[in-house]
């Protein structure tokens, strides 16, 4: 257990992530998801369904994973307010940190 976290959960999570943010995101959606926000909606949607899948997370959980993709996505392929990769990866992290933490 790590913060009341079980670490089979927590990997399980972030498989879920490392395949919902890179395995199905195709090249041309990580270049125009800084250019559409539809194509960054698809992003975000096919992001969050690998969670839905695999690690079943509450609605509320679903929600703030599919919101927060949506937001934090754009910081950098839009705005280029976060501008190395680890920056990017790690507000994901925490964000699945806070969630399994907070329990959601």
């Amino acid at each position: 257990m790590l913060m009341g976290i079980s670490i089979q959960t927590l990997l399980v999570w972030l498989a879920c992530h490392f395949v919902g943010d890179f395995a199905f995101q195709s090249a041309w959606m990580s270049i125009e998801k800084g250019k559409s926000w539809e194509v960054n909606f698809y992003h975000s949607a096919t992001y969050t369904a690998v969670f839905v899948l695999f690690a079943h997370p509450s609605w509320l959980a679903t929600t703030i994973l599919l919101v927060t993709h949506f937001v934090v996505d754009p910081l950098k392929a839009r705005y280029k307010f976060i501008e190395p990769i680890w920056l990017d990866q790690l507000l994901h992290f925490l964000t699945i940190i806070l969630i399994l933490w907070l329990k959601f």
